[in-house]
C-alpha cells in the first residue's frame, strides 16, 4: 500500500520567469517498501536553440507567456507595498484620469483604464503594452483563469490583473489609486523580468553574480541580452555554444546587428564605468530598454519622410501604386507588405477616384511597424495624435468640451493652422444629448485626421489591426480569443520579417550536433529522470534553477502529495488557457 509522500514546492522571490519550473511533466509515487513508480505527461518542450530560434514561427513564443502566479503575487506586494512610488503614478495618470469618462462613482471601467495605462506607458516610455490593445479576449466580457492553469499569455496579462485587483478590492471599476497600482504592478513585473534574463545571461555565460565585470564580460552580457530581448533567444534551451554561434549568425548575416551593439554600448558608456557589478548591469539594461524605443523609432521617421517625398502625397495620403518597398542598410525594410496585407492593416483608402491611396499616419501607425520584445511591450511607432491630444485633456479636465471651448484650444495646438471650413464643421462633432464634443469620440477622431493629417490616424472599421481611435479602446468589444491570436499572429510574421534580414533560415550555420527542424519549435517528450537521461539542453534550466536557488534562497512548503520534477514546460498549459478564456 503506498504512503502519503510531500510535495516540494519552490518559490523563488522576486523572479517572475527566471526559470519557467515545469508543473506536471513527471512525477513519482513512493510506496511503502521505498520503491518509486514513475509518471509522466506528453507536454511540448520548446527545443529551438541558439540562431535557430531566429527563424520559428514566431521567436517570441517562448517569452510572451508567465506564470500566473508571478502575477498574482506581485499585484499583492504592490498592494502591501509602501505608497510613494503609487503616489507619483497618481500624479502622472491625474490629467488623463480627469479626462476619461466615468461612472456614477467616479470610476473608469475596465477599457477606459486600459486605454489610460496604454497611454502612459507610451508618453513615458515608447511602450505598447501587450494586452492593453483593443482586440481578442483582453477584451472580452468575462475572464476566468482557474487553480489548474499555471501559464497566461501576456497579452492577457493586464485584464487578468484587473480582475484580481477588482477581486481584492472587492469593487467594480478604477479609482485614480486603484489604477496607479495596476501601473506599478505592471513596471513591477517588466524590472523583475528584467533581472531575470540578465541572471539567465549571466549564468549562461558561466559568469558570477558576485563582483564586478570587465568590459569585455559587460559588452557579451549585453550581447547576449540584446539577443533574448530584440531576437528572441531561448537561454531556457541554448548553452553557451548556442549563444556564441546565434551572435556568429547575426554578425554575418543582419545589418541592424551592429546599430543594436552600438545602442547598447553607447548607453553603457553614456553613463556607467567600464566595470560594472551586476545590479549596475541590470541598470544599463533598463536604460537600453528605454533607448530600444526610440532606435525603432527611427523607421517611423523614415515612414513619413519617404511618402511626404511622393508626387501624389496630398493631405497625409499617396497613391498606393506609388509606393514600393524601402531599403536602408541597417534598417527595417519597410513597405514590403502586399496589398491585401496593408488592407487587413487598415491603412488604405478607396475614396479617391484614382485608386487605392495608403494613408501615412495609419501605416506609421499599424501592427507592421511595431518590434516585439522579450517583455511585456512591443516598441511602436509613437501616436503623435495622443500628443496632441494629452494637450486637450489637461485644458478641459473632463470627458467632453464646449464646441467654442474645443474651437479655441485646437486653434492653440502646434501645426500649419487649421483652415476656417475645418472651425467651423467643430458644432457638428456635438453629442445629441449632452451638447459637447466627446474628446475621445469617433467624430473627433475623424476631424482630427483631416485637420492633422500626419498626426492622427484616419479610423477604419478593422477589428483587430492597429490604428484604434480612442472610442475603440473605451469601449467593450466583446471579440473572441480568435481575434487575439489573430493579432499574435501578426505580430509573429512583423517580428519574423525583422530576425531573418539578411538570410533565411536554410542558411543558417549548423550545430556539429543533429537539431531539430528550425521550422518545429517543439517536440513531444516523456521526461522520466530515473529512467532516461536528459537532454543537455533541458539539463541547462535545471542547473540554472539550482543555481539561482542557492544565490537567492528558497521558500520550502511541505504537503501531502505527489512529488512531481523540476523540468522545463513552457507550453505546456496554453491549450487550457485558452480554453477557459473563451
Amino acid at each position: 500500500m503506498a504512503c502519503c509522500i510531500h510535495r516540494v514546492l519552490i518559490v523563488l522571490a522576486g523572479i517572475p520567469s527566471l526559470v519557467q519550473a515545469a508543473d506536471d511533466m513527471a512525477w513519482g509515487d513512493v510506496s511503502a517498501d521505498g520503491s518509486l513508480e514513475t509518471h509522466s505527461l506528453d507536454v511540448p518542450v520548446a527545443t529551438a536553440v541558439g540562431a535557430e530560434n531566429f527563424f520559428i514561427e514566431n521567436p517570441m513564443d517562448s517569452h510572451d507567456w508567465t506564470h500566473t502566479s508571478v502575477v498574482r503575487k506581485t499585484l499583492l506586494a504592490e498592494l502591501r507595498a509602501s505608497s510613494a512610488k503609487v503616489a507619483v503614478l497618481e500624479e502622472e495618470l491625474r490629467p488623463i484620469f480627469s479626462a476619461m469618462p466615468k461612472d456614477a462613482g467616479g470610476r473608469l471601467n475596465n477599457g477606459t483604464a486600459r486605454y489610460a495605462l496604454h497611454r502612459l506607458f507610451s508618453a513615458k516610455h515608447g511602450w505598447s503594452i501587450k494586452g492593453l490593445q483593443p482586440a481578442g479576449a483582453a477584451w472580452a466580457t468575462s475572464l476566468s483563469v482557474t487553480p489548474d492553469v499555471k501559464d497566461v499569455t501576456k497579452y492577457m496579462v493586464p485584464t487578468y490583473l484587473q480582475q484580481l485587483l477588482s477581486a481584492q478590492l472587492r469593487v467594480e471599476g478604477f479609482d485614480l489609486h486603484s489604477l496607479a497600482i495596476l501601473a506599478a504592478a505592471m513596471e513591477h513585473l517588466i524590472h523583475a523580468e528584467t533581472e531575470s534574463y540578465v541572471y539567465s545571461v549571466f549564468t549562461t555565460l558561466g559568469l558570477p553574480i558576485p563582483g564586478e565585470r570587465t568590459e569585455k564580460e559587460v559588452d557579451e552580457v549585453l550581447d547576449a541580452f540584446m539577443m533574448v530581448y530584440a531576437f528572441g533567444l531561448n537561454l531556457d534551451v541554448s548553452v553557451l555554444e548556442d549563444v556564441q554561434k546565434a551572435r556568429a549568425q547575426l554578425e554575418r548575416w543582419h545589418s541592424g546587428w551592429p546599430q543594436l551593439q552600438s545602442l547598447a554600448r553607447n548607453i553603457r558608456s553614456a553613463s556607467f564605468a567600464r566595470e560594472l557589478s551586476f545590479p549596475e548591469i541590470v541598470q544599463v539594461v533598463e536604460k537600453i530598454q528605454e533607448g530600444y524605443a526610440q532606435w525603432q523609432g527611427k523607421d517611423c521617421l523614415r515612414v513619413k519622410e519617404e511618402l511626404m517625398a511622393k508626387p501624389s502625397h496630398r493631405d497625409g495620403h499617396v497613391q498606393l501604386s506609388e509606393v514600393s518597398s524601402s531599403h536602408a542598410m541597417g534598417r527595417r525594410s519597410l513597405f514590403t507588405e502586399s496589398a491585401e496585407e496593408l488592407e487587413k492593416l487598415g491603412v488604405l483608402s478607396t475614396a479617391s477616384d484614382t485608386g487605392s491611396q495608403l494613408i501615412i499616419s495609419n501605416y506609421v501607425n499599424s501592427q507592421s511597424m511595431c518590434l516585439s520584445t522579450a517583455s511585456f511591450y512591443t516598441a511602436c511607432c509613437i501616436n503623435e495624435c495622443e500628443g496632441l491630444l494629452a494637450r486637450l485633456e489637461r485644458e478641459v479636465a473632463a470627458p467632453s468640451a464646449e464646441p467654442n471651448q474645443l474651437a479655441k484650444l485646437m486653434a492653440a495646438l502646434p501645426g500649419p493652422g487649421l483652415s476656417e471650413a475645418l472651425v467651423q464643421e467643430i458644432p457638428s462633432l456635438i453629442d445629441q444629448d449632452s451638447g459637447l464634443v466627446s474628446l475621445h469620440g469617433r467624430a473627433l477622431a475623424g476631424w482630427m485626421h483631416r485637420a492633422f493629417p500626419l498626426e492622427c490616424p484616419a479610423p477604419n472599421s478593422h477589428k483587430v489591426t492597429n490604428p484604434k481611435t480612442p472610442d475603440e479602446w473605451i469601449g467593450e468589444s466583446g471579440l473572441q480569443v480568435q481575434e487575439l491570436e489573430e493579432m499574435m499572429s501578426e505580430t509573429a510574421q512583423v517580428l519574423k520579417r525583422y530576425t531573418t534580414m539578411g538570410k533565411s533560415g536554410e542558411e543558417i550555420p549548423r550545430n556539429d550536433d543533429p537539431l531539430p527542424d528550425p521550422s518545429i519549435d517543439v517536440v513531444r517528450i516523456h521526461p522520466t529522470p530515473l529512467e532516461q537521461e536528459q537532454p543537455r539542453h533541458l539539463l541547462v534550466s535545471i542547473f540554472r534553477l539550482a543555481a539561482m536557488s542557492s544565490m537567492m534562497g528558497l521558500v520550502v512548503i511541505a504537503g501531502k502529495s505527489h512529488l512531481r520534477s523540476g523540468l522545463l514546460a513552457t507550453r505546456g498549459h496554453k491549450d487550457k488557457v485558452f480554453k477557459d478564456f473563451v
